[in-house]
């Protein structure tokens, strides 16, 4: 069998090859191509840059295609060329199937255009029309007019219009669930969004796949550092970093020498004009918010890390929280409680359905810092919770399964195609 998977990003051998390093965001995709590369399947693997040439690289059974367009909500769809393009690598490759990784961009309708003949499936990431509910995840009306800059101005992506774009683009994913028909989720809540848009959908279940970077590093007491949190990647406001930084000002109340990880670069500085036009709204909020709460000895960004860099620093801290106003499955959360580190996260999304409070983590509403923080100083006073919590989240996320993720993908693809 022969699969063409349309995906948001480089990844993989491709990623390695064109930039030197693995990626530093979606390893569960590194995850899955890593165990694909264990079975008698083909996997053509194709993402849109903007960049001069079309790339091509082939790695054993798995190849790569980098195809030149806007890769985001601007990405022509409809155009002539572009369907062009798609129809190329569809007669070179002779695909038996299309897997769609998510649903945030119009690649797949191009494709589907190309070649309506070749069945389907979607593999759910965001929803966006959840994101677009969520999106501007409990700020304040004070909060929305400050975070708002020349730059947002100018490319109209302040907050609420990126949150209108988000509804727009909701329209969009109905589009590809009708057209495919086939989904692949983990869980009740994501189905429960696409039988909303399309009631006939065919609901394929299977977790998302961890990086087995993240079962080598185990979190312990004897390494772990004392009072230190981390948080997945959070430069936008879904993911809740305002909400933490409320959260950790109550915290040091308590523990002054409380650091927060931020995995991603550090925030621009805007000591002269060009950085300062270059600004974005959510990172100038979030730098007056930590001004304003003197948080400046306390937080630490990490650059951008790779799985293994992620699991390495997740087992040396003292909690891991999760914030988000809304999230399918959270791929980060479940990446730190399979190293086993005391988690703290939101009760959102499909999230409750791995995650139980005060079993393998301890849960809060999203725009409740106040309980936020006091399940951070939970975690940092209580030997045996974190040990409770450590223990069940391991065993919980490293149970041996009948069949690897790949096997059960590969079963799937079989039962649409046949």
């Amino acid at each position: 069998m022969k699969s063409l998977w349309i995906v948001n990003r480089c990844c993989g051998a491709m990623h390695l090859k064109k930039y030197g390093r693995k990626i530093t965001g979606g390893q569960w995709l590194d995850a899955m191509l890593s165990e694909a590369a264990k079975s008698d399947d083909e996997i053509v693997v194709v993402n849109i840059e903007k960049n001069p040439q079309p790339d091509y690289y082939c790695d054993g059974k798995i190849s790569y295609y980098s195809l030149q367009g806007e890769p985001n909500a601007k990405y022509d769809y409809k155009s002539e060329q572009v369907i062009s393009g798609w129809k190329k690598i569809i007669e070179k490759e002779k695909p038996d199937n299309f897997v769609f990784w998510g649903t945030e961009f119009t690649f797949s309708l191009a494709a589907m255009a190309a070649a309506p003949q070749i069945p389907s499936v979607i593999y759910v990431q965001g929803i966006l029309d959840s994101i677009a509910k969520y999106y501007l995840s409990g700020l304040t009306e004070e909060e929305l007019k400050y975070a708002k800059t020349f730059r947002d101005i100018v490319t109209g992506t302040t907050i609420r219009q990126t949150q209108h774009a988000f509804e727009k683009r909701a329209a969009y994913e109905a589009e590809i669930v009708k057209k495919s028909g086939h989904i692949i989720v983990e869980n009740q809540w994501a189905a429960a969004y696409y039988r909303k848009i399309c009631p006939d959908v065919q609901v394929h279940f299977l977790p998302i796949t961890i990086s087995d970077s993240f079962r080598e590093h185990d979190w312990n007491e004897e390494k772990m550092q004392p009072h230190t949190i981390m948080c997945p990647a959070a430069n936008y406001p879904i993911k809740g970093l305002h909400i933490l930084l409320k959260a950790l000002a109550i915290v040091k109340n308590k523990y002054s020498d409380v650091k927060l990880y931020i995995p991603g670069n550090v925030l621009r500085k805007t000591d002269n004009i060009k950085n300062k036009l270059k600004e974005n709204g959510y990172d100038k909020l979030i730098k007056r918010m930590i001004s304003d709460l003197k948080l400046e000895e306390n937080i630490v960004y990490t650059g951008r890390l790779t799985a293994d860099e992620m699991a390495q620093k997740m087992s040396e801290v003292n909690c891991f929280t999760m914030t988000s106003a809304i999230e399918n499955h959270s791929s980060t959360l479940k990446e730190a409680m399979t190293v086993g580190v005391p988690c703290v996260a939101s009760y959102v999304g499909g999230v409750p359905e791995y995650a139980l409070d005060g079993e393998n983590c301890l849960l809060y509403r999203y725009e409740d810092y106040e309980v936020l923080a006091q399940n951070i100083c939970r975690i940092f006073e209580d030997a045996d919770l974190r040990a409770r919590l450590s223990k069940n989240a391991m065993f919980d996320m490293r149970k041996p399964k009948d069949k690897s993720d790949y096997e059960v993908m590969s079963g799937i693809l079989d039962e649409i195609t046949n």
